[in-house]
């Protein structure tokens, strides 16, 4: 995993593709901005691991390009099971900061791709400095979550 500024990739990924990205969906130019040039821009390649089960939650990642898959083990066993694919414009790890709890399961870069590392001290200043474009912000993550919810209630159907 190599870390790289948003002035670097600005060519790659200009406003208007992050933008198209639904975890930045009605966010101001100037909001925007803030949080690519501020937060951990960082390129993976495939088998990266983002995090480890019982890893600390001081963060939380936006998927700019590339995917990720999350793992989890079985309790009684240990074997780790495939339970998730996450693609561009989604995040992964809000839920173990925000509620936080260690990291559950492992993440791991599926694709080559960019993640946008958001720690808990930049959430904090971005619900300060741009209060309304946080609402947003806080919204396209509770939409996710919610599709998240709908998907592991189909899956616990398919289970029973």
């Amino acid at each position: 995993m190599q870390q790289q500024t948003y002035a670097e990739l600005k060519s790659q990924f200009p406003l208007t593709y992050c933008r198209d990205l639904a975890m930045f969906g009605a966010l101001s130019d100037e909001s925007l901005t803030y949080l690519l040039e501020q937060g951990n821009l960082i390129h993976c390649a495939p088998g990266d691991k983002i995090y480890s089960a019982n890893d600390t939650s001081e963060s939380f990642y936006i998927i700019i390009s590339g995917g990720t898959r999350f793992h989890k083990a079985k309790e009684v066993c240990g074997q780790m099971v495939e339970l998730r694919y996450y693609k561009p414009g989604e995040q992964v790890g809000f839920v173990g900061m925000i509620g936080l709890q260690k990291r559950h399961g492992n993440q791991v870069m599926e694709d080559d791709g960019y993640l946008l590392e958001i720690p808990a001290e930049l959430f904090h200043h971005f619900c300060e400095k741009f209060p309304e474009e946080f609402k947003i912000l806080m919204i396209n993550v509770t939409r996710e979550m919610s599709r998240e919810i709908s998907d592991l209630d189909t899956m616990c159907t398919e289970y029973k």
